[in-house]
This record gives structure tokens, C-alpha cells and sequence, in this order.
């Protein structure tokens, strides 16, 4: 039965939390002697303030590259020289810096990070470095790639005020004009224990991490309390203009439905939910779904997908529908089908057997993600600063149990309202098609 299925959690864990603030989360899994590591701060692009876009990107690379204050010494030779991961990324929510270690070195690599948290060496000549490489990296990633392209400009005309409608790289003019003053205050603001906390996934022993943490990270200061204030959109705005972006290198067609959403996290996470599986049905292949049809059956799509965005963001975003397609010319057909399939949904529902298939689907999607030891504190982390719990996601599919096909004819009814839908396009400049409408 499909409570017997979903009735372990999803994440057994435990979790302490430091006199400064900083909580530390534990998974273990003992199949390899490796540990994932990672560590988040609470701060994204969208924390940043007009005309000092690209703080958060630009302070992860100075982290990346400053020197610590605690010296490694042979360890970072023994680091380098194995086969170990090391990066870092910055979203809209949150900055976080991962490492892959083989469990004899992770006492060492909580020295390092401990000493990361404490203090960075900035430097002038390595700040001139960095905003030369952002500066390029900027160029073939936003302005010489179409869909990076694409987003920047649906972005920052969907988003009236929020700072989503940022880039999170940051506007060209405002990288330059940043200076390493700015960073600066941006670290000593956002980078410290109590906006923080760390996952440790894989193989290790709780009780010597809880002895390493209190060693190496005890003794940072708290930091100050920082309260995100953010301005949020209107629940109410004026439906915009397609969005049309012409580039050269569009490899097909590319054209998006977007429906903004209200915070239904706080308000109404049962309709969340439904939204969320009605996606999950959408985009999938189960008979009669829009990816079914347009992929499989007219193949008038080369790929077909949906989103509904409640995991990946702190703050309300949307509905997302999106195709491609190697012929522009065949939009309204593919805007008909889309229209069409939705609304038999919204007045005939979904069969009891293909929402129980489609809650199996969405259940072995996050199996197969848990049971990698990064991907597992990668996933946990990036639904933490989406303003989760760790209760919900553990309890995710009995709430995905209670959903039923009323609840999803309800929610099409409620939020996809063509009125409200914004309408992105991507294109080569030779092509010539109508944008899509929205549903009628």
C-alpha cells in the first residue's frame, strides 16, 4: 500500500546547534569512506540592494580564492592531490561552498572551513582579479548564450520589484562600479554562524563532528542578527507584454507560459502540493499528459516540461510551462494542445490510478536523488532556504496522499488564469511566429 511505502522519512537525521547560532545537520551512510560537506550562508542575490548587483556572486569567488585565516598546510597539498570535489554556488537565497573529502581528512577540513567562517584575507590585487574573471564569465554566460540571455531579460520584466528580476551575477555596470569596500560590508553583514548552518552527509561518527564543531567553530562570534527585507511583488499587477528575445544561437524554438503564484507556502500549502503534482503529471510521461502528446504523439515538441517553483525559492515565483520546438511555426497548435489539455483537466480531473502513478513517479525521483551523500545535503540545504522545514519534507508524500484530483481541478481553476499568464519567447532572429496567448 502507498502508506507503507512512504512511511520512513525521506532524511533520518540529527542535528545540534552552537552557543553562536551556527546548527550543524548530520546524515550519516556508511557505504564509502567519504563525507560531503557543505556549508550555507542565508544570503543571495536577492538580498542585495539597487546598484550593488553581483555581491553574493562575486563574494563566493573571493571565498573560493581569498586566503583562510587558519593555515593548512600539508593537508591542502594531500586535498589538491586527491580525487575530492570542491566547489561553491550562489542562488537567489543562499550562497553555499562544498567539499568531498575521504573521511580521514574531515577534521582538517573543518579546521579550514571554521577558519573560512572566522575571517577571509581580502585582497585589492585578487579583488581586480576576480572582477576581471566575473566580467568575462558574465559575457559568454548571460550575453553570448541564448538562454542565459533569455532568462535575464523574461526576469526583468516579469518581476516589477522583487529583486528576482536581478540577475544573479549581476548587471554589468554595478560589477564595475563594485568595490572591495562593498564586499567587505556585504561579508561582515551576511557571513557568520548564526546565518549559517552546515550539513555533514556520508560516512563519519556523530559524537567526534559534535567534539570537531565545538573546537573549531565554538569560539566565532554570533555575528549580528540580520532580518531579510526584501520587497515583494504585488499580489495584483498589470498582465506584461510578451517577452521576445532574438539570439542568434538559439539552437529551436522556445516559448514559456508563466503564471506567478502567491505565497502559498504561508497561506495555503495544500494547494502547494496540488500544483506540485499537477506538474509532476504534466511534464511526465504518463498517458495522456501534455509531454505525451506534444513529444510522443504530434511531435510538434522536442521536449515539453513544467515546473511549479516552491521548492527552489525563498519567495513566491510561479507556474511555469515550457516547450521546445524546431518549428516556430506550429505556436498556436502547440498553444491549443496546452490550453486544451489543462482545461479537460480542470472540469474532468485526474483518474484515482493515474494520481497514484504520479505520486510513485514523484516519490522514486527523490529516492533515486537521496541516495547520493552529496545530492542528499544538496537537496536538503536547497528546500532549508526555501523556507521548509525539515517536518515537511519528511512528511511530503502522506501530504501528497491527502491531494486529490478536486484539489487539482481547483488549483488549475484558482491559479492558471490566462489573465495573469506572462508569455516569454526565444528565438532566432529569422523566425517569425505569433506568441502564445494564454488560455482562452
Amino acid at each position: 500500500m502507498a502508506g507503507h511505502l512512504y512511511a520512513a522519512p525521506m532524511f533520518v537525521y540529527e542535528t545540534f546547534t552552537l552557543k553562536n547560532g551556527l546548527q550543524f545537520i548530520l546524515m550519516q551512510n556508511k557505504r564509502a569512506p567519504i563525507v560531503s560537506y557543505t556549508t550555507w550562508f542565508k544570503v543571495g542575490s536577492a538580498d542585495e540592494l539597487p546598484g550593488k548587483t553581483g555581491l553574493a556572486h562575486y563574494l563566493e569567488h573571493l571565498m573560493e580564492s581569498a586566503l583562510p585565516e587558519v593555515q593548512m598546510g600539508q593537508f591542502l597539498e594531500d586535498f589538491n592531490s586527491s580525487d575530492t570535489h570542491s566547489n561553491a554556488f550562489t542562488s537567489q537565497d543562499y550562497t553555499y561552498y562544498y567539499k568531498m573529502v575521504t573521511t580521514d581528512h574531515l577534521p582538517l577540513l573543518m579546521q579550514y572551513e571554521a577558519g573560512r567562517m572566522r575571517g577571509v584575507a581580502f585582497n585589492k590585487d585578487r579583488f581586480e582579479i576576480e572582477k576581471n574573471v566575473i566580467l568575462e564569465e558574465r559575457l559568454m554566460g548571460a550575453e553570448n548564450d541564448p538562454t542565459g540571455l533569455y532568462s535575464e531579460q523574461f526576469n526583468s520584466q516579469f518581476f516589477t520589484v522583487h529583486p528576482y528580476k536581478n540577475p544573479i551575477i549581476g548587471w554589468e555596470k554595478d560589477i564595475r562600479a563594485l568595490t572591495l569596500e562593498d564586499i567587505k560590508d556585504f561579508h561582515k553583514k551576511w557571513y557568520h554562524p548564526s546565518n549559517a548552518f552546515i550539513i555533514v552527509s556520508g560516512d563519519f561518527d556523530p559524537a567526534q563532528v559534535r567534539t570537531w564543531a565545538e573546537t573549531y567553530y565554538g569560539n566565532i562570534p554570533a555575528g549580528p542578527k540580520v532580518e531579510r527585507n526584501r520587497p515583494q511583488e504585488p499580489s495584483e499587477k498589470p498582465k506584461i507584454e510578451p517577452v521576445i528575445t532574438e539570439h542568434p544561437r538559439a539552437a529551436e524554438f522556445y516559448l514559456e507560459q508563466i503564471y506567478p503564484l502567491p505565497n502559498l507556502k504561508k497561506q495555503n500549502y495544500q494547494d502547494l502540493l496540488a500544483l506540485s503534482l499537477l506538474s509532476v503529471f504534466l511534464s511526465g510521461d504518463f498517458e495522456g499528459s501534455l509531454y505525451e502528446v506534444l513529444v510522443h504523439k504530434k511531435k510538434l515538441a522536442t521536449d515539453f516540461s513544467t515546473q511549479c517553483l516552491f521548492m527552489e525559492f525563498l519567495d513566491p515565483w510561479s507556474f511555469a510551462i515550457s516547450v521546445n520546438s524546431v518549428d516556430g511555426s506550429k505556436t498556436k497548435e502547440i498553444e491549443t494542445i496546452i490550453n486544451d489539455g489543462i482545461d479537460q483537466i480542470a472540469q474532468t480531473g485526474l483518474k484515482p490510478e493515474v494520481l497514484a502513478l504520479v505520486r510513485r513517479y514523484s516519490y522514486n525521483e527523490w529516492v533515486m536523488q537521496l541516495d547520493d551523500i552529496y545530492k542528499r545535503a544538496h537537496l536538503l540545504g536547497a528546500v532549508l532556504n526555501a523556507g521548509l522545514t525539515l517536518d515537511q519534507i519528511n512528511s511530503l508524500f502522506q501530504d501528497y496522499e491527502k491531494v486529490t484530483s478536486a484539489d487539482i481541478q481547483r488549483v488549475i481553476k484558482k491559479y492558471l488564469i490566462k489573465e495573469k499568464a506572462a508569455t516569454g519567447i526565444l528565438k532566432k532572429p529569422t523566425y517569425s511566429s505569433a506568441p502564445l496567448s494564454g488560455r482562452s
